[in-house]
């Protein structure tokens, strides 16, 4: 499983590097924004990731008997892990979320779902080759004026 952004194949549908650069910017002084409802969000997914984390170390560390050094050490470990995991995915799942609107607020169209890029293909077609969902209205219009372009 890679955590990192530069693997998400929207970061090459930018059309500049300026226009990737920006979006990146963008979405990383949003991230930490305490106003947006998914920032709350996360919030509470770490703190219950952390929570049963620990519960689980617990209960795993129960049936062993090793040094009481030890097991506080695996415990935290347990913890520190689950949240870092945590961190790493929300940076990610959220990221290719806000790259896909970012696209779309730029003139490219992708699927707000999967992400797959759906340049010069008719608006008649109305769904995700890839995925089946329906296109959103500013996807019809991008590809509609990419359509009448091209003819």
């Amino acid at each position: 499983m890679n955590f990192t952004l530069a693997s998400l194949p929207e970061l090459q549908y930018f059309r500049t590097d300026e226009e990737r650069q920006t979006a990146l910017d963008e979405i990383g002084s949003e991230a930490g924004n305490p106003k947006r409802g998914g920032f709350w969000m996360a919030i509470i997914l770490i703190v219950a990731t952390v929570v049963i984390a620990q519960y689980i170390a617990a209960w795993l560390l129960s049936y062993v008997s090793w040094p009481g050094a030890v097991e506080e050490i695996v415990h935290l470990a347990a913890i520190f892990g689950s949240f870092v995991f945590v961190i790493r995915w929300l940076h990610r799942w959220g990221a290719a979320a806000e790259l896909r609107t970012k696209l779309i607020a730029n003139g490219v169209p992708v699927c707000m779902k999967c992400g797959y890029l759906l340049y010069q293909l008719p608006v008649a077609v109305g769904r995700c080759p890839e995925c089946g969902r329906n296109f959103d209205a500013e996807v019809r219009r991008i590809l509609g004026a990419n359509y009448e372009s091209d003819a």
